[in-house]
C-alpha cells in the first residue's frame, strides 16, 4: 500500500466524514485521484465500512460481550447468524480459546439474557462453552493502525438534546454508511439539507454522536491483532494501567466489564514474533499483571457500529 493510501486512511479513521475536496486538498491530489484511491481501497476490501460510532448509553440501551467456542462444522451457520442479527454489534472469529467474541445489545439486562438465550437455544448442541460478561465501558483507538496517537481531551459536559423519530432515522443512516451527506440524508426525513446538518450538529455536541470512523480488514494492512485478557489484583494501579494502554502504539481497544477484575485490550503487530516482546514490555511497567488469555482476531467481520435494534 502506498503513501497515498495510507494517508487517505488515517484521514478517514480520524473522521470519516471529511469531504471529497478536503481529501483531496490533505493528499494534494486532485478530487478524481482522490475517488479513484478511495474506491480503490473500498473494492480491495481494505475499508469495510464507514462508521459512526454512537454512544449506546444516551439511546438507553447497554451491551454484553460474549466468547464463544463452537462447533467446527456448525461455525460457518453460525457466523452467518451473527451478522444477520439485528442486536448484534462487532463480530471477530477468533484462534485461541474462543471461536467467535462478540457483543449483544439490549435495553436491559432482563433484554440481554434473553437475546442471549435466543443464540443459545438455537445452537445448543454445538456450544462447547462460552463466557457472558456485561459491558462497563469499551475505548477504540484504531487510528493507532496509522501511527497516529489519539488526542485524549478532557471530559466536557454534555449538552442535553431529546432525540425525535427524525433524529433516529438520521442516525440509523449514518450508521450504515458515516458518508452520506446532508443532501441524501434529508430525502429519508423529508427536511431540507441545512435542516438535517444542524440537527446533526446537535447529535454531535450532545455526544450521541462520539466518532465518525472507518473499519477496516487489518489483515491487509499487514497486522496481525490479539485480544489479550489481563488481571491486576492491585486496584490501585487499575487506573493507571488503563491510561498506559490509552498511550501505548500497539494499543487499538480497551474493554472493562460489570464486577470482572479483568481487563480486555487489543493488541496488534506487524509480526507475530514480535507479540512476546511487546507483552513483556508492558509486564515489565506492571509486574503485577497477570495474563489470562490471548487469542487471535482471524477476521472482524460485523463492525463496532450500532445494531438496528437501537434505532427499532
Amino acid at each position: 500500500m502506498d503513501k497515498t493510501n495510507t494517508h487517505l486512511l488515517r484521514i478517514l479513521m480520524e473522521n470519516s466524514r471529511t469531504p471529497l475536496t478536503q481529501l483531496a486538498r490533505k493528499l494534494k491530489v486532485s478530487r478524481e485521484v482522490a475517488t479513484y484511491h478511495l474506491n480503490k481501497l473500498k473494492k480491495g476490501g481494505i475499508i469495510l465500512d464507514f462508521v459512526t460510532e454512537i454512544d449506546l448509553e444516551k439511546m438507553g440501551f447497554v451491551g454484553a460481550a460474549v466468547f464463544v467456542n463452537i462447533k467446527a462444522t456448525k461455525q460457518k451457520e453460525f457466523k452467518q447468524f451473527l451478522a444477520e442479527t439485528s442486536f448484534v454489534s462487532w463480530v471477530a472469529e477468533l484462534s485461541g480459546v474462543w471461536s467467535f467474541g462478540f457483543s449483544i445489545i439490549g435495553r436491559n439486562n432482563k433484554e440481554l439474557d434473553e437475546k442471549f438465550f435466543q443464540i443459545y437455544t438455537q445452537f445448543k448442541n454445538e456450544i462447547i462453552n462460552h463466557r457472558f460478561t456485561l459491558h462497563r465501558g469499551s475505548s477504540f483507538f484504531y487510528e493507532k493502525y496509522f501511527g497516529v496517537l489519539p488526542r485524549l481531551t478532557a471530559k466536557r459536559k454534555n449538552k442535553d438534546y431529546q432525540l425525535d423519530r427524525k433524529d433516529k432515522i438520521i442516525l440509523q443512516e449514518l450508521s450504515k454508511n458515516s458518508r452520506m451527506d446532508s443532501v441524501a440524508l434529508s430525502t429519508k426525513v423529508s427536511l431540507t439539507a441545512p435542516a438535517v446538518a444542524q440537527r446533526m450538529r446537535h447529535l454531535e455536541t450532545s455526544r450521541h454522536i462520539v466518532k465518525y470512523s472507518i473499519f477496516v480488514d487489518v489483515s491487509k494492512l499487514g497486522l496481525f491483532q490479539y485480544s489479550i485478557f489481563i488481571i491486576n489484583k492491585n486496584i490501585d494501579e487499575k487506573q493507571k494501567l488503563i491510561h498506559y494502554l490509552q498511550e501505548h502504539q500497539q494499543v487499538s481497544f480497551i474493554a472493562q466489564y460489570v464486577g470482572d477484575p479483568f481487563i480486555e485490550f487489543g493488541l496488534f503487530v506487524n509480526d507475530p514474533y514480535k507479540l512476546r516482546d511487546s507483552l513483556q514490555e508492558i509486564e515489565e511497567a506492571f509486574p503485577e499483571n497477570r495474563i489470562m488469555e490471548i487469542s487471535l482476531f482471524q477476521k472482524e467481520f460485523v463492525s463496532v457500529g450500532s445494531p438496528s435494534c437501537v434505532f427499532e
